[in-house]
């Protein structure tokens, strides 16, 4: 009987948590459409406003923009792996879409931050094969610690997989309150088997 629980359950019921809604084909793709497009529009913003390492400050001396070009990863990663960093955000793209499209039926949240870090990897990609770098702006230092300049598309992948994070942890803890739940109470898993 329990097997044939499991068969009834959604595809997307893992770990005890069946979605309330699923984020559809369309919104998917919009979103990461939003995400490419704005982080592809501020970057030409950008470029046609800064020169290169010109400082502007925004909010006194904790945000400014500054215009530099990263050949490598966050924190100076391989600062000359753009190959690397191109053959890496291409299977990125790639694992995001088949990740989105493998499964049946997609929560909000998981759809979201798949989207979220698709339209980011995009948006450094295209970067890194037309300029060989990618263009980041946005710096937040206070007194001497200074955060690496990002981009919009930086800030997208960072919030998707602080979602994914979320979601995933949320769904263990689910999890273990019914494995728990199950434990201290052996006689309704019985009677619900029966």
């Amino acid at each position: 009987m329990a097997l044939e629980t499991e068969r009834q359950k959604p595809s997307g019921a893992y770990l005890g948590i069946v979605p309330a809604r699923a984020i559809r084909p369309a919104t998917f793709y919009l979103i990461a459409l939003l995400v490419f497009g704005s982080d592809q529009w501020s970057k030409a913003w950008v470029l046609r406003t800064l020169s290169w390492e010109q400082t502007v400050p925004i909010i006194g001396n904790i945000f400014s923009l500054t215009l530099t070009h990263n050949t490598g990863g966050a924190w100076g990663f391989l600062p000359s792996g753009n190959l690397l960093f191109v053959a890496f955000a291409s299977i990125a793209v790639i694992a995001l879409l088949f990740a989105y499209h493998r499964l049946s039926h997609v929560p909000l949240l998981v759809g979201a931050a798949l989207a979220l870090a698709l339209g980011g990897a995009l948006g450094n990609l295209l970067d890194r094969l037309r300029y060989s770098y990618v263009v980041d702006f946005f710096y937040f230092h206070v007194g001497s610690f200074h955060w690496p300049i990002f981009n919009i598309a930086d800030s997208a992948i960072t919030f998707g997989i602080a979602l994914l994070l979320f979601h995933f942890f949320r769904a263990a803890r689910a999890e273990a309150g019914e494995l728990e739940n199950a434990a201290s109470n052996p006689l309704s898993t019985q009677e619900g088997e029966g």
